[in-house]
């Protein structure tokens, strides 16, 4: 992942103008402009614009679902990066819920051991725990 400074100068800013060139090129449910969608609201997290990153991820969230289901493991990393920008916002309540489904179904899908459950649970305890 690119620190935030580096996101605005890489390649001229190039994740927050990607997409569009995408839907352009391959339409908006292609899975390139999706993947490139999910990587633009992480940009716009790390850039502290989390308005605009909350709106892209929940558009990326519900087209990732009607492609590949709710258990899809991009799936549930946009809905944990969704759970992110509601904790922004201070939305702590929605962001335990929705973290605690992502953590529930990546048990079930990936195994508890596995790399993206265990980060999963730190981020719910660290919402959890109010820090």
């Amino acid at each position: 992942m690119l620190p935030a400074a580096d996101v605005v100068t890489e390649e001229g800013g190039a994740l927050l103008t990607l997409p569009s060139e995408c839907d352009r090129s391959l339409g908006p449910d292609h899975t390139v402009t999706l993947g490139a969608r999910h990587n633009h609201a992480w940009a716009l997290y790390l850039l502290g614009r989390f308005a605009e990153a909350d709106s892209e991820i929940r558009r990326v969230t519900e087209a990732y679902v009607r492609r590949f289901g709710p258990e899809y493991p991009m799936v549930l990393a946009a809905r944990q990066l969704f759970s992110r920008t509601r904790a922004a916002f201070g939305e702590m309540d929605e962001a335990i819920e929705v973290m605690t489904d992502v953590v529930a179904r990546r048990e079930r899908g990936l195994g508890p051991e596995h790399p993206f459950t265990v980060a999963g649970r730190r981020l719910l305890d660290t919402y959890r725990s109010g820090r």
